[in-house]
């Protein structure tokens, strides 16, 4: 392992970024460059630093986890992102690396999951939790998801918690009428045609709890 290699971690909790750091730094997988609680804190300081690896909740506050891996991968930054959630639903898994994550790794793991994530997303591999990677594999050969794109999944997300067509385009930093043609193309994929059927369909499929 590169002791040089940068990491940052982000959560909600502070005893998690603090317990999270003290185990890095004591198995001297990394040094650890800054810790966060708020998304919108994650984005700036990978896209300025570009760290080398963010271990970060789904769940942050004013940006989420999801959106943080599009922006990195829309602007093909080297951050490569390992979520560490309580997220076990294995579409959650797929919507994640769907973002363009490297790593999926549930918080009730041991370290040692943890440890194999980081080795393996720092060498270029993909990582998914040992206790979800079989249910994972399954799901995705059965094609059980739908082609949903990473951005289409996230519109959902917000409108499913009710927030307008200009709240969505802020939050996400695009136009009202973006959103708008994301939304009638979701509605044709889905072949919907009322907000409450989106909602069932993302509380059916894991995406309402996706922040």
């Amino acid at each position: 392992m590169n002791t040089f290699m940068k990491i940052i971690v982000a959560d909600d909790h502070q005893i998690v970024r603090q317990g999270l750091l003290s185990l890095i730094q004591t198995a001297g997988l990394g040094e650890v460059i800054a810790d966060f609680d708020s998304g919108e804190q994650v984005w700036e300081c990978i896209r300025v630093h570009e760290p080398d690896l963010a271990i970060m909740d789904i769940t942050l506050a004013q940006m989420s986890g999801l959106s943080i891996c599009r922006r990195i991968k829309s602007l093909k930054l080297k951050t490569r992102v390992i979520f560490l959630t309580t997220h076990s639903d294995v579409k959650m898994i797929t919507h994640a690396l769907k973002a363009g994550a490297h790593g999926y790794i549930l918080k009730h793991g041991s370290f040692s999951d943890l440890n194999k994530a980081i080795y393996a997303v720092h060498s270029g591999k993909q990582y998914i939790s040992t206790d979800k990677r079989t249910e994972f594999y399954h799901h995705r050969a059965s094609k059980a998801d739908s082609d949903l794109t990473a951005r289409e999944t996230e519109i959902i997300h917000y409108i499913s918690h009710g927030k307008t067509n200009r709240q969505i385009a802020s939050l996400l930093h695009i136009s009202a009428k973006t959103v708008d043609a994301h939304r009638t193309r979701i509605m044709k994929k889905l072949n919907i045609s009322k907000t409450a059927q989106l909602v069932h369909y993302a509380i059916k499929e894991g995406i309402l709890s996706l922040s």
